[in-house]
């Protein structure tokens, strides 16, 4: 389908002259701001039509229990843009039909073959990572006119969401270990029990137990943690109520009685780096110490020696935003590797 046809391959290098001044291509500073905060350049006529299409896919509830959202999303005028020009994620939107000063603007800034084939109906967005500055996270999107432009968010949205949030999560883990990853920690656990996952500064062992198979990685302020630990096992265990039946018995062990609020709990099909994975996304409870919690558990089955491995995340930080930190803990996640034999 021509529609289809994003820039994902087109590859485009340019520089971007704006309010005037010229912004080198090698010499940038790094960005800086809120990693989760998307401020959008729009016409505002244009972004009181279309946010409710765009916050809803970008502002999508996340259950912590308490409801925050994927990512925060603010408008600034064009004549903005020199003050924000280094905050971490920037979403230009324009109509190619138009003469308003943001549409004229990209017209000017992006190629000529990109505007083309937006008239053309072809080109539809393009990502331009460092933009104005280093880690920074640069979106564009434009069409021939506002009626295409809002059918085309509507059929290409999973898409777009999905390469910026690909390009977040790629950014946070070049952040997160390059300020520090515990290599000796890492060792050790996979020495010890056939697997391990990358260890990022200020983690350690909160417990070991190499006859249950069971590791507890945990960091404070805020309280966050990840377990691994595997078990023989088949496939037929991957459902919701065993997977949570295990978890509440594992977990519960180890961690004073915490369990699975399993009506605010459902499971997806998906990956653990590698490895295809069931993963439980849901709420933690301990009703003894009135505490609770996200928490995200993945369940990897390797048939060829009738075991399976569990890497459990959560998060316990009161009065804070919990969607950074399990953002965090599932980067540390993905890391997840398992010795071949």
């Amino acid at each position: 389908m021509a529609l289809k046809q994003s820039l994902k391959n087109l590859l485009v290098v340019f520089c971007i002259t704006t309010m005037g001044l010229m912004y080198s291509c090698d010499i940038k500073v790094s960005a800086f701001g809120y990693p989760r905060h998307i401020l959008v350049v729009a016409d505002s006529s244009l972004w009181q039509e279309f946010k409710g299409q765009f916050l809803e896919v970008f502002e999508a509830p996340v259950y912590m229990p308490v409801t925050e959202t994927e990512f925060d999303v603010d408008w600034i005028p064009l004549e903005k843009l020199n003050e924000f020009k280094s905050r971490m994620n920037l979403f230009f939107l324009g109509v190619v039909a138009e003469d308003n000063a943001v549409s004229n603007y990209l017209k000017q800034v992006l190629p000529e073959k990109f505007i083309q084939g937006v008239e053309d109906n072809q080109y539809l967005y393009l990502f331009k990572d460092d933009l104005f500055a280093r880690d920074q996270i640069g979106a564009f999107m434009m069409a021939r006119d506002r009626s295409s432009l809002k059918d085309n968010f509507d059929l290409l949205k999973n898409e777009i969401y999905q390469n910026f949030s690909d390009r977040y999560i790629a950014r946070l883990k070049r952040e997160m270990f390059d300020r520090g990853e515990q290599k000796n920690i890492e060792r050790i656990i996979f020495d010890n029990f056939g697997w391990s996952v990358r260890v990022q500064h200020d983690y350690f062992i909160a417990m070991q137990d190499a006859l249950e198979k069971y590791v507890w990685l945990r960091r404070i302020e805020p309280d966050r943690w990840l377990s691994m630990w595997e078990l023989e096992g088949n496939e037929s265990q991957l459902n919701k109520d065993s997977l949570i039946a295990i978890r509440n018995k594992v977990i519960g062990r180890n961690y004073e009685g915490d369990q699975v609020v399993k009506e605010d709990t459902y499971m997806t099909i998906t990956t653990l780096s590698e490895y295809p994975a069931h993963k439980l996304v849901g709420v933690w409870m301990n009703d003894s110490l009135y505490v609770g919690g996200p928490f995200r558990m993945y369940a990897i089955h390797r048939p060829e020696t009738s075991r399976l491995y569990f890497v459990d995340i959560a998060v316990l930080a009161p009065d804070k935003a919990k969607k950074p930190f399990i953002d965090q803990l599932e980067v540390i996640a993905n890391t997840f590797k398992i010795a071949e034999n």
